[in-house]
């Protein structure tokens, strides 16, 4: 277990820093702001499927999780949610953030790890503990959220090779979404044989992407 340190983001949500890269979690100018229209608007809500199996790249602070766990209950849909995470944050760090006010994101970092827990009648989580390169996959997913730190941070998780097996991973006419629009990024998932598409990012950040399996390929 890690123990990052706690910062307040513009939006005045809250993000933590990695003590091991210096990275904060989320952006600065927004966490919940971010997570919303990236992981949320942009992914979960984008597909109307009334159950979806998720996978996250990088569980982190469980922000995603948890707003992901409201869109479920919201919208009247079922979710089965499994996440990569290779240095949990310690329980101590869970409860002082902010959105530990709600059970229900304490329960999210509670739960076991490396195993499926049913944390309500809309939502199965199962997290994971374990580097990318080191996972394998029994099921396919809907939707990934690829999460991971930055390219420039994290190199290794932003190759052709890693958005192949990712790309393997997903269903037919399965969704990729991340924060990162880098020119190497959309290259090495075009490569993987992903149709790209940049759509307009978070909190006045230019652009994300939203990539999907099995379509015609563009080059936005």
């Amino acid at each position: 277990m890690i123990q990052p340190r706690i910062l307040t983001t513009d939006d005045g949500s809250q993000t933590l820093e990695s003590p091991i890269s210096g990275d904060t979690y989320h952006s600065v100018r927004g966490a919940v702001g971010e997570s919303m229209h990236i992981y949320i608007r942009e992914g979960f809500s984008s597909l109307p499927l009334p159950h979806i199996r998720i996978l996250e790249v990088g569980f982190g602070s469980g922000l995603n999780a948890w707003l992901t766990a409201h869109a479920a209950a919201e919208q009247n849909r079922t979710v089965y949610y499994e996440t990569i995470e290779r240095y949990p944050i310690d329980l101590q760090t869970v409860t002082q953030l902010e959105y530990a006010q709600d059970p229900l994101f304490v329960e999210l970092h509670r739960a076991s790890w490396n195993c499926p827990v049913t944390i309500n009648d809309r939502f199965v989580l199962k997290k994971r503990e374990l580097s990318l390169e080191d996972c394998r996959f029994d099921t396919t997913f809907d939707l990934i959220y690829f999460d991971a730190f930055a390219p420039d941070t994290q190199p290794e998780l932003w190759t052709a090779t890693i958005f192949r097996r990712l790309y393997e991973a997903l269903s037919d006419g399965g969704v990729l979404v991340t924060y990162s629009a880098k020119g190497s990024v959309k290259e090495h998932l075009r490569s993987a044989g992903f149709t790209v598409k940049r759509r307009p990012g978070a909190l006045g950040k230019h652009h994300m992407v939203r990539a999907t399996k099995n379509s015609k390929p563009t080059n936005e």
